[in-house]
């Protein structure tokens, strides 16, 4: 049987290449209120469920579209949605 439930650990895992502290990456999440936010930014920490930024905001991993040119695993629709502008 498959199924499409992506773990928070395989997120991690996925996207591991580019969560690397002290890395500049452009970043791609949904806010809380599932608005879509894309940014230059440097990782600070990586936690159990969180990506600390260098602005101090916390983007929950199951948030994360895409990091560094890594698409999530999550949204495979949203390339189709954003463009690299």
């Amino acid at each position: 049987m498959q199924t499409n439930i992506t773990t928070k650990n395989t997120l991690l895992d996925t996207f591991r290449v580019g969560i690397v502290p002290g890395k500049f990456v452009r970043i791609e999440y949904l806010t809380d209120i599932s608005e879509f936010i894309k940014t230059d930014v440097l990782v600070k920490k990586i936690n159990a469920d969180t990506i600390e930024l260098g602005t101090g905001e916390e983007v929950p991993i199951d948030r994360i579209v895409r990091i560094d040119g890594v698409m999530s695993p999550k949204f495979p629709g949203y390339e189709s949605y954003s463009c690299d502008c």
